[in-house]
């Protein structure tokens, strides 16, 4: 019905200004041969009533489409990249960093891997994180499971004995609700809140709008705005099923796990959580798998005491993948789009994949490497006001695949040759979007 209303009145106004002699005798001073197409198109001048009316039948159909918050959403990540376009003086780059970005690469890739700390030799915990991965993986249900979510939840778990899940809602669609469910393990006396990770348009825009804001409770503590938002509903919804399994199942702890968007929002579920904690106040742990950057600064009060294990494969770009890293990637772009080097000497480059072939090309490299360099001291010395650093919180894991340089792919039957292997190591070693690791881990 809406279609045809809209292509009533579309007909309509540019016939209007067709059928003026007025209008006709301009167009034919202007040079203008086609009129009808002409006004069809000045029909949907920005501004016109035309046009608004179309944007309000788009917004109708998105908001149909992916839930009433989109709109906002899609507003927020519009005014993150503004931002950062007119911080990084985009309109002013000589190149372009499309151009730029290869370049940044050289550098990049001469990089080490993550600081670690050692080796994980916790033999009870490398088997709860592995007992734990499931219950992040049943919060994305079965597909093959429509319209019973408590069903699909439980047997993507796998069916485990003693495990019943009493709450499961798993949307096909809406913003800042990622999919969840609480569930009771009897054999191992904890209550679980599992929390999906990215499956929908509307999950991938909360993992965008990547801007930084206060957590309430905590002065002082920032958080991803939109996966906040998400740890605040989610709460607000499972609240209710989380304190009634725990009073029906005394000293039983809590535990909150997911896996990337899942992984970022059990994370700020287990902040809030401390802050206004649950009747019971249980013992809580959180397992969070591929967890991007939520929370800072990491010397923050509110995140001492907080069990947190976070895991980290290999070159994945997730927990990477923050606003502020991204803005730096950009500032390093433009950097070199800065260089005094013409396009030939930056295209041999590129094409010979930062190999030089004489002296002249070595020099070139020389100082895009050291351009680099120089913004990643700069942001070490002192973070960009508008775009503060977030961090994976808790114990990061980095995950190690032996034999499968810079892949982030499991395998699926570990060898002697192709086995995993997981390294302490610290937040920090994850502030940069590297194309690729290469060389060997520090040791």
């Amino acid at each position: 019905m809406a279609t045809n209303w809209f292509g009533s009145a579309h007909e309509s106004v540019t016939n209007a200004i067709a059928n003026a002699p007025s209008l006709q005798a301009v167009a034919e001073n202007l040079g203008i041969k086609d009129f009808h197409q002409w006004a069809s198109a000045k029909a949907f001048d920005l501004h016109s009533a035309v046009h608004e009316q179309a944007v309000e039948l788009v917004k109708t159909k998105v908001k149909g489409e992916f839930g009433n918050e989109v709109i906002d959403m899609l507003d927020a990540l519009s005014e993150c990249m503004r931002k950062i376009s007119e911080e990084l003086k985009l309109k002013e780059a000589k190149f372009g960093i499309t151009l730029a970005l290869p370049l940044v690469s050289m550098q990049h890739n001469m990089l080490e891997r993550p600081d670690v700390e050692g080796l994980l030799t916790d033999r009870a915990l490398l088997d709860e994180a592995a007992y734990w991965v499931d219950f992040a993986a049943g919060a994305y249900g079965k597909e093959d499971i429509k319209g019973y979510d408590k069903a699909s939840v439980n047997v993507a778990i796998g069916e485990k004995s003693g495990v019943e899940v009493t709450v499961a809602y798993l949307p096909a669609k809406g913003v800042q609700m990622p999919g969840h469910f609480v569930a009771v393990d009897r054999n191992n006396r904890e209550v679980v809140l599992g929390i999906r990770g990215t499956t929908t348009l509307s999950d991938a825009l909360t993992d965008a709008v990547g801007e930084a804001t206060q957590v309430p409770g905590c002065p002082g503590l920032l958080a991803h705005k939109a996966m906040l938002a998400s740890a605040q509903a989610v709460l607000e919804k499972t609240r209710p099923a989380l304190e009634q399994a725990l009073r029906d199942h005394s000293g039983f702890s809590l535990v909150i796990t997911g896996h990337s968007l899942g992984a970022g929002t059990a994370i700020l579920c287990t902040v809030l959580l401390s802050v206004t904690p649950l009747k019971a106040r249980p013992r809580m742990r959180c397992f969070a798998y591929a967890p991007p950057p939520v929370i800072g600064p990491l010397e923050h009060r509110s995140l001492r005491g907080l069990v947190i294990h976070s895991f980290i494969n290999r070159a994945d770009v997730v927990p990477r993948a923050s606003l502020a890293n991204v803005f730096h990637l950009g500032l390093e772009a433009m950097a070199v789009d800065g260089l005094d080097l013409d396009f030939q000497h930056r295209f041999n480059l590129m094409r010979r994949d930062a190999s030089p072939e004489n002296e002249e090309e070595n020099k070139a490299k020389k100082r895009i490497v050291e351009a680099v360099k120089e913004c990643q001291e700069a942001r070490h010395a002192k973070p960009h006001e508008s775009f503060p650093p977030l961090f994976v919180a808790g114990q990061v894991y980095w995950i190690e695949w032996l034999g499968q340089e810079g892949s982030v792919q499991d395998a699926k039957n570990d060898t002697a040759e192709r086995a995993p292997r997981i390294h302490l190591s610290s937040a920090r070693a994850f502030q940069c979007l590297p194309r690729s690791l290469t060389r060997k881990p520090r040791r």
